[in-house]
């Protein structure tokens, strides 16, 4: 049921989007009579000057989303991929992992989307605390 709201208000999202940008047409059709008279009263240099300070602000925004929605590198540590913030994270499809505990299958993370048990390892196959492992992150 989760993924049918998912669904909803992500069309719901996108509907707006669609909308607003129809808005924004629109007022921009309204104003053009208005602005050209203004752009063309205005000399070159200082339309260089508002079409360079456009741009480096556009940079600036492209480089703030790029960095703000990025995601944080994983790294593999006994049998576990953890972020920067030392929260653990599936080694089979990347997505955070439950607590640790004995299930079934042994101790281990567990999985919810994979439906699998991580065990935390070394090389030699010794079990591991979770509080080494953060220690040593």
């Amino acid at each position: 049921m989760g993924k049918f709201w998912d669904k909803i208000i992500k069309h719901s999202a996108e509907c707006a989007v669609a909308a607003l940008s129809v808005l924004l047409v629109y007022v921009a059709g309204q104003l053009a009579p208005i602005a050209l008279p203004l752009v063309d009263a205005l000399s070159n240099r200082v339309l260089l000057a508002l079409m360079l300070a456009s741009l480096l602000i556009n940079v600036l925004l492209a480089l703030l989303i790029y960095y703000v929605t990025r995601k944080s590198p994983l790294r593999l540590k006994y049998g576990i991929y953890w972020d920067t913030e030392k929260n653990p994270h599936c080694p089979s499809c990347q997505k955070p992992v439950a607590t640790y505990d004995e299930y079934d299958a042994g101790w281990g993370y567990y999985c919810k989307p994979c439906g699998k048990v991580f065990p935390l390892a070394d090389a030699a196959g010794n079990n591991k605390k979770p509080a080494e492992v953060v220690r040593e992150l």
